[in-house]
């Protein structure tokens, strides 16, 4: 590879270059150095998907995609499998000294570790959203929120603070106690639920099935789980129940397909939803152009001149 101002650089090529190289990125991570390519390709008429089915999709942690079929991904849980190496290596860089060759070792096999967590999350969501894509033509997936899913619980102040007694002044401070808010539980939901990447997921899969002739589509998530898929009665159950069990129709499946079928259903009553595009934060900066400017006059000549300190 033969870059501008660098020279000639050794690369192993992993796969084919298709297309016309319109640029190139050099990404550095850990000791590693990438060779990113944009290229350009024509592509050819809109292929059509070989298979007509449309399957639902409920995403889950427990199995990481239930469809509606009844089949289920297992959950690789790929940064909890490494998360303990991470916290060994984590402590062996926090007792090395700074700026010693020792800590840059020790920074090195911990970005190696991060790096291995984050090849092996996307090999797997590659290969299961090929998997998806191959088999069905139409992808019906639940419109997620995952930020709001992975936010931090609110806080619980105590109906009466507890005054406190100063030792020297006798006077008497108030201060505000909390209640439990089960931080902790949600904080260990928050990291299962970030480490299945559902949204990367979704996008790979919308990717591959608009290149194949397919298509993936989004529908409201509410209450897929509450409710049955037999009789659409609703039916509240706790994130800790997995088994669903109607006691009007006797309906009797797993949670999450029961909220599987739900989708498919949804999707074929009422269609995806629009999704609704982010704006884009618009602050208004005070600066040059934010207030009049003086006029000067435009004429060119030695008398006049359009700099105010002359």
């Amino acid at each position: 590879m033969k870059l501008s101002k660098i020279g000639h650089l050794k690369m192993v090529v992993h796969r084919p270059i298709k297309g016309t190289i319109k640029g190139c990125t050099i990404k550095h991570d850990g000791d590693q150095w990438y060779a990113v390519f944009s290229v350009e390709q024509a592509i050819g008429a809109t292929p059509v998907h070989p298979s007509t089915k449309t399957v639902g999709i409920d995403m889950g942690i427990t199995s990481y995609a239930t469809l509606s079929t009844g089949e289920q991904i297992a959950n690789p849980r790929i940064y909890r499998s490494t998360e303990q190496q991470i916290k060994e290596a984590h402590r062996r860089l926090s007792r090395r000294k700074q700026g010693s060759h020792r800590r840059a070792r020790a920074k090195r096999a911990l970005t190696r570790l991060y790096r291995k967590v984050r090849h092996r999350r996307q090999d797997f969501l590659h290969k299961a959203s090929r998997q998806l894509v191959n088999q069905y033509g139409m992808l019906v997936f639940e419109a997620l929120q995952i930020p709001n899913m992975t936010a931090r619980p609110k806080l619980k102040p105590a109906e009466a603070p507890a005054p406190l007694q100063g030792s020297n002044s006798g006077t008497a401070a108030a201060v505000t106690h909390y209640l439990p808010n089960g931080a902790a539980a949600k904080g260990g939901l928050n990291k299962s639920i970030l480490d299945a990447a559902w949204g990367r997921f979704i996008t790979l899969c919308a990717c591959k099935a608009e290149e194949a002739g397919g298509m993936a589509v989004k529908v409201a998530p509410q209450q897929t789980s509450q409710l049955c898929s037999g009789c659409g009665v609703l039916v509240p159950k706790d994130l800790s129940e997995r088994w669903h069990s109607c006691p009007t129709c006797g309906a009797e499946l797993d949670r999450d397909e029961n909220a599987a079928l739900n989708i498919l259903r949804r999707y074929e009553l009422h269609g995806p939803i629009r999704e609704r595009k982010k704006r884009k934060a618009t602050r208004k900066v005070v600066g040059v152009g934010s207030a009049p400017q003086r006029s000067f006059p435009s004429k060119k000549g030695a008398d006049h001149c359009r700099s105010p300190r002359l």
